[in-house]
């Protein structure tokens, strides 16, 4: 048995000794609500911790190999032969199921899993296909002061811990905010009110999305009221020791205030 088994893996690796064979279909499973589950062919995109479905429909054959490629690396998921159970390499163990019959196979996805698969057997292969895997994002959550007085800067901040989010929306009160001069925005996740007003006290929240999966999560912003309260100020110039001469008062400009959200 092993040498038979040595040669029909001599045959498999000889090239040209299997044509351009039929092409894989996956799909994700339920109850995984992260990922599209609709069938797809040469690429799909799905989320760490869905069950995939790789299917193609190879001829019966002594033996069959599912196989990845990352980059110059290549390497078998598992072996089957038809008179003994597949052998399953040991990063796959405890999260793959294979199909005697149809030759599929279900894999519950990994992180490092975004590569190409394929099957091969002794007389024909798949193409490539190619597996992206991508991270749910958790519940975002925004950082900043919830009081800020009126005329001030509000900056807030939106922070995603798990995955990584390839948009960010702004809104307040349910509606979708725009750039402005009173409204900026800081490589999306930060948002900037500008001289803050009394209008501008509400909810504001922070909308983040992959690939797979979206989420949302909000802010009380309160802007309070400033009190316009003038205060005397009394300055006095006293002379000792000299004859008074002709003096000026003079203001000082302010200088220009750097942006506080930079």
């Amino acid at each position: 048995m092993l040498l038979v088994l040595l040669f029909l893996l001599f045959l498999l690796a000889c090239p040209g000794s299997s044509a351009a064979g039929p092409a894989i279909t996956a799909r994700t499973l339920p109850p995984c609500y992260s990922a599209a589950l609709g069938p797809a062919s040469q690429r799909l995109v799905s989320a760490v911790g869905c069950t995939v479905l790789l299917a193609a429909p190879l001829r019966a054959t002594r033996l069959v190999l599912w196989e990845y490629s990352s980059g110059p690396r290549e390497g078998a998921i598992l072996t089957y032969t038809f008179d003994g159970p597949a052998n399953t390499s040991r990063p796959y163990e405890n999260r793959t199921r294979f199909n005697q019959t149809d030759f599929s196979l279900r894999m519950v996805l990994q992180p490092g899993d975004g590569r190409l698969y394929r099957l091969r057997s002794e007389a024909e292969a798949t193409g490539w296909f190619q597996l992206r895997v991508v991270e749910p994002l958790s519940e975002p959550e925004i950082v900043g002061n919830s009081s800020v007085k009126e005329g001030g800067t509000a900056k807030l901040v939106c922070n995603v811990l798990g995955g990584k989010a390839d948009s960010y929306q702004w809104k307040k009160n349910g509606e979708l905010l725009l750039g402005s001069d009173h409204i900026q925005f800081v490589d999306n996740t930060t948002l900037c009110i500008l001289k803050a007003s009394m209008n501008d006290s509400g909810y504001y929240s922070c909308l983040v999305s992959n690939e797979v999966s979206q989420n949302e999560t909000s802010f009380l912003l309160h802007v309070q009221n400033a009190a316009n309260v003038v205060l005397p100020v009394i300055l006095a110039c006293v002379v000792v020791g000299s004859l008074a001469g002709v003096f000026v008062w003079c203001r000082r400009r302010d200088r220009p205030c750097h942006n506080p959200c930079r």
